[in-house]
């Protein structure tokens, strides 16, 4: 994809997401060639030799998601994935313009899933428990998405020649609660995550990894207006809160939060204007990290070009041992 037309999905995401967000959702809300290693068992597609050299760019069935891939994919080396989780109101093209992605698959040399969630209340958005999302009293009973999109990373594995030591998540507000609930209940499957202006619930009993630890970096405006940062009472915790919950669960030392230097995200915020804490001690070769951006919104941008990296370094930086 070119720049050109990245840029213009970028302005359409912006104009999207905002006018989404405003309608009812302050409440709810490459790498170098790697060793042959299939990590954690996911069936089909076991070897480098069982991989498609020509794989298909849409997968999914009857709700379908679309793939991008390296240029020059070579079947005979493991790539890292990547599935955006978009917010709601937009879909997940316009979240991985939003994001930079299509533009670093060549570069970055990974796998891009964008699957795009479900139409509920007049908008596109992700399914994190059966009640969420304003969803119409007829549908209360329906699952998350959680057992959708964890079919989405088993096919992916199944089709194309993925390193599953590296099955990342990056999610913005919606998408953001969607990637919590996956490091939750899908956690075999998920090795780490950015979550932007997302949060998860008050309850831990609600959310607790099943099987794995999750290396989590959570990213929060201050401003945020729409998935507040300090929180909804009963509803869903701060950003602070979400945070320290997931160092808890990858079990790290929570009571020894460091700071690390602040960062430049965000081109109209001037100077370094995001401010970093990390947990030591991690267990099982994770890291959660809390980036707060010191005067962002619910949706930040124009981003930094060098901070859009970051956000997926981190995750391709993150393998789980």
């Amino acid at each position: 994809m070119s720049n050109q037309l990245s840029r213009v999905l970028i302005t359409i995401a912006f104009a999207a997401i905002i006018s989404a967000c405003s309608n009812g959702n302050s409440n709810n809300d490459g790498s170098d060639n790697n060793p042959i290693d299939t990590g954690f068992t996911l069936a089909g597609c076991a070897d480098t030799n069982s991989c498609a050299s020509n794989p298909p760019v849409v997968i999914g069935g009857d709700r379908p998601a679309m793939v991008q891939i390296p240029s020059n994919y070579d079947n005979s080396r493991r790539y890292p994935l990547v599935m955006v989780l978009h917010g709601r109101g937009v879909t997940g093209l316009i979240q991985s313009a939003y994001f930079g992605l299509f533009d670093r698959v060549d570069s970055r040399q990974f796998v891009l899933i964008y699957p795009d969630g479900l139409t509920l209340s007049g908008s596109k958005q992700w399914r994190f428990t059966p009640t969420c999302c304003d969803t119409p009293a007829e549908e209360a009973t329906e699952i998350s998405d959680v057992g959708y999109l964890s079919g989405l990373i088993e096919e992916a594995a199944a089709t194309y020649s993925i390193d599953t030591t590296r099955i990342g998540l990056i999610g913005h507000s919606s998408g953001g609660f969607m990637s919590m609930t996956m490091a939750c209940e899908a956690s075999h499957l998920v090795t780490a995550l950015v979550n932007l202006a997302g949060s998860t619930f008050v309850d831990l009993d609600r959310c607790q990894p099943s099987e794995e630890r999750v290396s989590v970096l959570s990213v929060h405006g201050d401003l945020d207006d729409t998935v507040l940062f300090d929180g909804v009472a009963g509803a869903y915790l701060s950003a602070p809160q979400l945070a320290e919950r997931y160092a808890m669960l990858a079990g790290c030392d929570t009571t020894n939060p460091m700071s690390r230097p602040a960062v430049d995200l965000v081109a109209n915020i001037e100077g370094a204007e995001t401010s970093r804490t990390i947990w030591p001690e991690c267990l099982q070769g994770t890291d959660v990290e809390f980036w707060k951006i010191n005067g962002g919104p619910h949706i930040p941008g124009p981003w930094v070009q060098t901070g859009l990296d970051s956000f997926l370094e981190w995750l391709l930086l993150h393998p789980r041992d």
